[in-house]
């Protein structure tokens, strides 16, 4: 299935994460009938991420160099934007003001002083209404998306990540392996019941390939989810941020923090529930 057209959005830091994020957006924009990329590179005005940074103007030629290596190289216009800002909120409001339909974002994972304060790609993406795409490496192969890992738990707004979970296996005529929590509490677990049996009912409407997998007892299940990734060699993971998170979830709590820096280099698709 092609979309009529997307625009979509890399955040641009002059690294090869950001031409990998490319490099993906590009392959993305195949399945379109038509598609637009709009580099983005926030200056940041203040806090410690701001120190020996460019300035607007460094970056604003630096940009329009990578722009025109990007025609000649990929034979593909981008637009090439810079923008004061916090990185928090710029790339985010960019996205919503141009009606973006994905944010293609590039990450080094947990590093230096963000294992104090938590991922910065989760801080970035959080409230954002548009949907991220976090990327480590290039696309591996040819064909992108072809084994989505799918978690679904108790909570009552995973009918928005279910409906990106059928756009997407539907756009990338992907096979979805919906992933179930250990729940000893029976409570929890007919909700979860409950959500397996409307996803179901919805993969057979759009005729998508799935499949249903449990967690193991005990252990973490983020750390489930990408050992379940890397058995199926999937090439997506797709999550759904924690409700109003605060600083102690970035240091403590919030799983997709480490869903989105795995290890294992897999891209994963977050949606927020402030999109529902």
């Amino acid at each position: 299935m092609e979309l009529q057209s997307q625009k979509l959005i890399v955040p641009w830091d002059f690294t090869p994460v950001s031409e990998n994020a490319l490099l993906y957006a590009l392959k993305i924009g195949q399945f379109s009938d038509q598609f637009s990329i709009d580099l983005i590179n926030v200056v940041e005005t203040g806090g410690i991420f701001s120190k020996g940074k460019l300035t607007e103007k460094e970056a604003s030629e630096k940009l329009k160099a990578d722009a025109a290596r990007i025609k000649e190289q990929y034979d593909v216009e981008v637009r090439a934007i810079v923008q004061e800002g916090s990185i928090f909120h710029t790339i985010s409001e960019h996205a919503f003001d141009t009606e973006a339909s994905l944010v293609i974002m590039g990450t080094h994972g947990i590093v230096g002083v963000q294992k104090l304060t938590g991922s910065r790609a989760l801080k970035v993406i959080a409230g954002s209404n548009v949907p991220y795409l976090v990327i480590q490496d290039a696309p591996a192969t040819e064909r992108i998306f072809e084994n989505i890992v799918f978690p679904l738990d108790y909570r009552v707004n995973e009918k928005e990540r279910l409906r990106w979970a059928i756009k997407t296996a539907t756009q990338f005529d992907s096979r979805i392996h919906a992933f179930l929590p250990y729940a000893t509490d029976m409570g929890i677990q007919k909700k979860i019941n409950y959500n397996l049996s409307f996803a179901k009912k919805h993969f057979e409407v759009h005729n998508l390939s799935f499949e249903v997998h449990s967690a193991a007892k005990g252990g973490s299940y983020a750390d489930e989810i990408i050992k379940l990734a890397v058995d199926i060699e999937a090439d997506l993971i797709l999550t759904m941020t924690t409700p109003n998170l605060d600083f102690t979830d970035y240091i403590f709590g919030a799983q997709e923090q480490y869903i989105i820096a795995n290890n294992a280099k897999i891209p994963v698709m977050c949606v927020n529930p402030a999109m529902v």
